[in-house]
């Protein structure tokens, strides 16, 4: 017997006589009847509902099939071994067809397919009122789409997959320069922290050796001192003795001497006992010792702030310069210009005359009370004609346009690194990178109202 007739003989004892399809999750009643537990449920609800006069537990379970009554607390058992010859049914189905899925409704093999409900159905099927009117293709005909329409679909995720995994490798390659940047940096904290510990331990050191050395030698005198007061009482105390011991006597003789003698020595005169009043200087080691540490604590810091001064030679004509060239404002009024090739054209910036080629370097600008400044960097072949484009193509490297009174300004040509502080709130405000190769000069762009503070150069005074 083929495997399609024998499933096909079988799948009569498979059906359940209830739905009519093949058993799910079937249940065996003790009169040995089969049903579905969802079928069987489902009928037991509806003949509940009918036979209203029955409540409670008193309601007794009958078969669907042979109407066989049972006890109200009666159920039915599942039939694990129904359940494994249904599945086997299915496979042989399955096998007789050609590996052609079977319909569980009809027992027919599924030969299209509705694109409408995306899966296949059988012939029946769509000629049903279920797939009326939907769009059919042959089976493996839309296998074949299907499996070309997979295909596109696994392409593009194995390129995702690659890209996912390229971005990955990205991500650890930066993490790990993170943590390379991180290492650096937390050793550069530490290295200027240091630097400073270290300068302020040997000042303390060195003041506390001179404390000690002070102290020393005071307590030296005052200790001479003191001997030598001892041994002059010493000497008094035999003398006075011995005046004692010569009044005891009644020999006049004794006297004459003892007083010719003591008279003699008052004559030659007596040591001067003095207290040795010598104290610490209070004002070396009780005074404004912080103050005096931070002032000598410049000669290790670096680096210091720069005394810039502005290049009259490079403002534009719209620019004041002070006299001291320490501070510029804008002014409606064009000004003389210098006869100098070196002048902003049309941009209303100016130049520090100092430059920087290598080093580590920062400044202090008082920005006024506007937030329309710039602050930054320029190169030397740097464009000043016409209306420059500020950006790091033309050589400018500038930042500006913040809330803040104070702003510090650090350069670090070898480390291509400039970044902006808010100097009163010593607060980090932003930070360029990039590769300086060239001398740089300090670029200034004051706020561009004429009735604005003047941006002024700050100098630390040491």
């Amino acid at each position: 017997m083929s495997s399609q007739v024998l499933a096909e003989s079988l799948s009569h004892e498979v059906t359940c006589p209830i739905c009519l399809e093949f058993y799910t999750d079937p249940v065996r009643l003790d009169c040995e009847h089969n049903f579905c537990r969802l079928c069987l449920t489902n009928h037991q609800k509806q003949r509940e509902k009918e036979e209203d006069d029955e409540v409670g537990d008193q309601r007794t379970f009958t078969c669907p099939q042979c109407l066989e009554s049972f006890p109200p607390k009666s159920q039915p058992k599942s039939n694990r071994l129904l359940a494994t010859i249904v599945e086997r049914v299915r496979s042989l189905l399955v096998e007789s067809t050609g590996g052609l899925p079977v319909c569980s409704l009809h027992e027919e093999r599924m030969k299209l397919y509705c694109e409408d409900d995306e899966e296949p159905i059988c012939v029946v099927c769509g000629v049903s009122k279920d797939h009326k009117g939907h769009r059919m293709t042959p089976l493996h005909e839309a296998t074949a789409l299907i499996k070309e329409a997979l295909g596109r679909s696994l392409r593009q995720l194995e390129a995702r997959r690659d890209s996912i995994l390229d971005i990955q490798q990205q991500q650890q390659k930066m993490a790990q320069e993170l943590k390379v940047l991180a290492a650096s940096l937390k050793e550069n904290v530490i290295s200027e922290f240091q630097k400073l510990q270290r300068f302020l331990q040997e000042e303390e050191a060195a003041l506390l050796e001179k404390l000690r050395a002070d102290e020393w030698h005071i307590l030296q005198e005052m200790e001479g001192n003191m001997e030598a007061l001892v041994q002059e009482k010493a000497a008094l105390e035999q003398e006075i003795q011995r005046v004692h011991d010569s009044l005891a006597t009644q020999d006049s003789t004794t006297w004459l001497k003892d007083g010719a003698e003591l008279k003699q020595r008052w004559t030659k005169g007596l040591r001067e006992c003095v207290v040795v009043a010598q104290s610490l200087d209070v004002g070396v080691y009780r005074g404004p010792l912080q103050y005096m540490a931070w002032k000598k604590m410049w000669s290790v810091i670096d680096p210091v702030p720069e005394s810039l001064t502005f290049d009259p030679l490079s403002a534009n004509s719209y620019l004041v310069v002070s006299e001291d060239r320490i501070s510029a404002r804008y002014s409606y009024a064009s000004q003389p210009c210098p006869e100098s090739l070196e002048h902003f054209e049309f941009c209303a910036c100016v130049l520090a005359c100092q430059s920087f080629s290598s080093g580590r370097h920062y400044w202090e600008v008082d920005v006024g009370d506007r937030p329309d400044w710039d602050l930054g960097v320029a190169e030397e072949s740097a464009g000043r004609d016409g209306w420059i484009v500020i950006s790091p193509e033309n050589g400018y490297w500038t930042f500006g346009h913040v809330a803040c009174g104070t702003v510090g300004v650090y350069l670090d040509c070898e480390a291509g690194q400039l970044s902006f502080y808010d100097a009163e709130a010593t607060k980090h405000l932003h930070t360029i990178t990039g590769s300086f190769t060239k001398k740089l000069y300090p670029f200034f762009f004051p706020s561009g109202d004429s009735n604005a503070k003047p941006l002024r150069l700050l100098h630390s005074g040491f």
